[in-house]
């Protein structure tokens, strides 16, 4: 056995979920199931039962968990007093993610900050930007990653913010729409079905500036708060939504998908902290390995 088959084991233990487990893990769910079952191979001892709602613990598994988690305590503990020795970054961060995980390549930030700081724990939150946004300013988290139009002057305002990249939203139809969407403005977008999202969303915030830039108001006729879903109610008929560049050209190979080819939307993609933790230690770790990650991708 090994540090990740037992960090596998007490995560799908404390989740109840595998799903949720390898989001958290960072990891597919394949590869989780693998983990917990080299696991369990290596101690001939089954530590999960599969449920129609998720994984319990079979009673070895109960009686195992808590030795696992002293395991991985001291583990953590030996890799903090190495750290010290030679003057690494000691300490927890917690990091506010948006949109999906490969996108922000947070996988190789992970990665990278394990490698680089052992003696850094790290908790992540899922949500919309504008949220993550707000978590950072009330302290409920350390470092996220945020939205918003280019230049950022609204996030600037309140944090330290380093810019990654640039992209560009694009308003997407069902398909047989392009009759309705191509060629055509926003103010004659504005009157089509819509799908709306909450305040928190960069998308509820780039279509405000666009409302009030034009003098128009749109029609929105559902609220979601999950691009996947989204993009579902836009494959199914039911309204226009935006989408990033790069969904909205999978969508059109894949499903059909209509893009309006009149109008986009310039976004910014950054990462965040408040100003006055920008020279704490752990926080200015996270901060420069993410803009490494995406520089050093970026060449």
């Amino acid at each position: 056995m090994n540090h990740a088959e037992l960090r596998a084991f007490v995560t799908v233990a404390k989740e109840g979920n595998l799903t949720r487990a390898a989001e958290r893990l960072c990891i597919t769910q394949p590869a989780l199931s693998l983990q917990l079952k080299k696991l369990q191979q290596s101690i001939a001892t089954p530590l999960f039962e599969r449920h129609p709602r998720g994984m319990h613990l079979t009673q070895a598994g109960r009686q195992l968990l808590p030795a696992a988690e002293r395991v991985l305590t001291a583990m953590s503990e030996f890799r903090a007093s190495a750290a010290s020795l030679k003057g690494s970054v000691l300490g927890s961060l917690s990091l506010g993610t948006i949109l999906d995980p490969e996108f922000l390549r947070l996988g190789a930030c992970l990665r990278l900050l394990a490698e680089r700081h052992p003696a850094v724990s790290f908790t992540l939150r899922h949500g919309m930007s504008g949220a993550m946004a707000a978590d950072v300013a009330a302290g409920k988290l350390d470092v996220a990653f945020a939205l918003g139009p280019p230049g950022l002057a609204d996030l600037r305002e309140q944090f330290e913010v380093l810019a990654l990249t640039d992209f560009v939203y694009r308003v997407v139809a069902p398909p047989n729409w392009g009759g309705q969407v191509r060629g055509k403005t926003w103010r004659e977008l504005a009157q089509l079905p819509w799908i709306g999202t909450p305040p928190e969303s960069v998308h509820h915030r780039l279509l405000a500036r666009v409302a009030a830039a034009e003098a128009v108001e749109f029609n929105i006729v559902a609220q979601v708060d999950l691009e996947p879903s989204m993009m579902d109610l836009v494959k199914s008929g039911v309204a226009l939504a935006l989408a990033r560049d790069s969904q909205a050209l999978r969508a059109a190979h894949a499903d059909g998908v209509v893009i309006a080819d009149a109008v986009v939307l310039p976004a910014e993609l950054a990462v965040v902290c408040r100003k006055e933790r920008y020279q704490e230690q752990t926080v200015a770790a996270a901060m420069n390995i993410v803009t490494e990650v995406w520089h050093r991708d970026s060449l």
